[in-house]
């Protein structure tokens, strides 16, 4: 019994392992939906649980009405003529994200006509009752396909959403724009994902503009380099950085030109001629030496007032 456990164990481990190794390293999660009744009703109750009960064995979708991502919403609206003796149901199943945005809507109506009553009495309850059935049964049916193939086109999403991200981090923005270019309207990240693709496309730019920019200053083309870093768009993650190379490749440039202006200096300056810093430094030497003797003349006419 021992070995026996030991081998489970073993057993159990090594198909962790391989089923890690096939798995994605990121899945998507799987769709929340909460399925409710648009009225409240006992009809509109039954449409879905039957919805409910077609939903529960997709592993991509989660049915709760706790945070999710989407709402089915189910209505049921019985018209009854007494007149005519006519019943109209009309069944309604609108797909819907958290934020409004509509995905599908399902519609579904039956028309039952009681010929064995005069005009205005009731209506045979058996016959509205079975309108009322069809409804449901047919709200659950049409349903249940637009649900599961939206619901698979979102997992298709997340998935592409996930792995350009994973791209863009690396900087590989043509495949993670590559990736993205199929998502077409139908799903409801079709605006955030146009969002992403000119996202990548304006990082792409930045990427290529301090790459320029550090092989020109490379060089000593700190003018062009900076020019090059001033075009980095502010919304850029590489935004800060184009700032700080800005910065120091201006003081670079500042000390280019003042190690230029040294040498020009020195290469005009004629051989023999009088050092103007020199001759600063004499006269102000002179200037001190006659302030000093006027200090002793002075001196010595105060001492000889005071020996009188």
């Amino acid at each position: 019994m021992k070995y026996w456990r030991i081998w489970q164990w073993a057993a159990g481990m090594c198909a962790a392992f391989w089923l890690s190794a096939l798995l994605p390293a990121t899945a998507s999660p799987p769709v929340r939906i909460a399925v409710v009744p648009g009225g409240g009703s006992g009809q509109e109750q039954s449409a879905v649980d039957q919805i409910s009960s077609g939903l529960d064995g997709n592993s991509n979708i989660v049915l709760s009405t706790v945070n999710p991502d989407w709402y089915v919403v189910c209505n049921i609206v019985e018209q009854t003529d007494i007149v005519s003796g006519s019943s109209k149901v009309n069944g309604t199943v609108l797909i819907k994200t958290t934020d409004g945005q509509v995905i599908k809507t399902v519609s579904v109506q039956t028309n039952k006509q009681d010929f064995s009553t005069q005009p205005g009495a009731p209506l045979n309850k058996a016959l509205v009752e079975s309108g009322v059935r069809e409804v449901i049964a047919g709200m659950a049916e049409r349903a249940l396909g637009p649900i599961q193939d939206a619901v698979t086109v979102e997992i298709a999403t997340r998935d592409a959403i996930i792995q350009a991200q994973s791209l863009s981090d690396q900087d590989r923005y043509d495949e993670a724009m590559a990736l993205l270019q199929p998502i077409s309207p139908d799903t409801p990240h079709f605006r955030a994902v146009r969002s992403l693709i000119g996202m990548y496309a304006m990082e792409k730019e930045a990427l290529r503009l301090v790459t320029d920019a550090e092989v020109l200053a490379k060089k000593g083309k700190y003018v062009q380099a900076i020019q090059q870093l001033t075009a980095v768009n502010a919304k850029s993650k590489r935004y800060a950085l184009a700032k700080q190379r800005i910065v120091t490749y201006r003081a670079a440039l500042a000390r280019l030109a003042r190690i230029k202006s040294a040498a020009a200096h020195r290469t005009t300056a004629k051989p023999g001629a009088p050092d103007l810093r020199l001759q600063a430094l004499e006269s102000q030497k002179r200037a001190l030496e006659a302030q000093k003797k006027a200090l002793e003349d002075q001196e010595a006419v105060i001492k000889s007032q005071r020996t009188k």
